[in-house]
């Protein structure tokens, strides 16, 4: 594959996904405490910066009424906070507590591990292509987050 292929790119990420996310989801329900593969999307999201429900929402992909409804999950376990904008008192934003980043850095953990796992047979060329190419990724996808919001 070359790097002027970028629909080969898309083929190749998107038959890896399913691995990845059976792998990540197993370990989390197997070993990562009582945070869903969701509820560590939604942290992992919490873990950079507060976000308003609305934002949750949209860069989840979900209706805000969903959004609403995982968001009062993870409030009832104590792992995130909904406090009023101080710039503007009709928004809500939702922060992570002590508890949630404890919460979300043991799942992280157990992901990292269960993923290592999985590399583990691969060279170190091949480990390192991988991770530019996930580096890359990440990137854009970072860059389409910040333009949407």
């Amino acid at each position: 594959m070359t790097s002027s292929d970028p629909r080969r790119a898309a083929k190749a990420v998107l038959s890896a996904l399913p691995v990845i996310m059976r792998t990540v989801g197993r370990s989390m329900r197997e070993g990562g405490g009582d945070v869903s593969p969701q509820q560590h999307r939604i942290l992992s999201m919490l873990s950079r910066k507060p976000r308003t429900l609305s934002e949750i929402a949209r860069i989840q992909g979900v209706r805000p009424a969903t959004a609403t409804t995982m968001v009062t999950t993870l409030e009832h376990r104590g792992l995130v906070r909904r406090d009023v904008d101080p710039d503007d008192r009709r928004r809500v934003v939702v922060s992570m507590t002590q508890v949630g980043h404890t919460a979300f850095d043991a799942a992280q953990e157990v992901a990292e591990r269960a993923l290592a796992e999985l590399l583990a047979p691969l060279g170190l060329e091949e480990l390192a292509s991988l991770a530019e190419g996930s580096e890359a990724v990440r990137r854009l996808g970072s860059s389409e987050s910040a333009a949407r919001l």
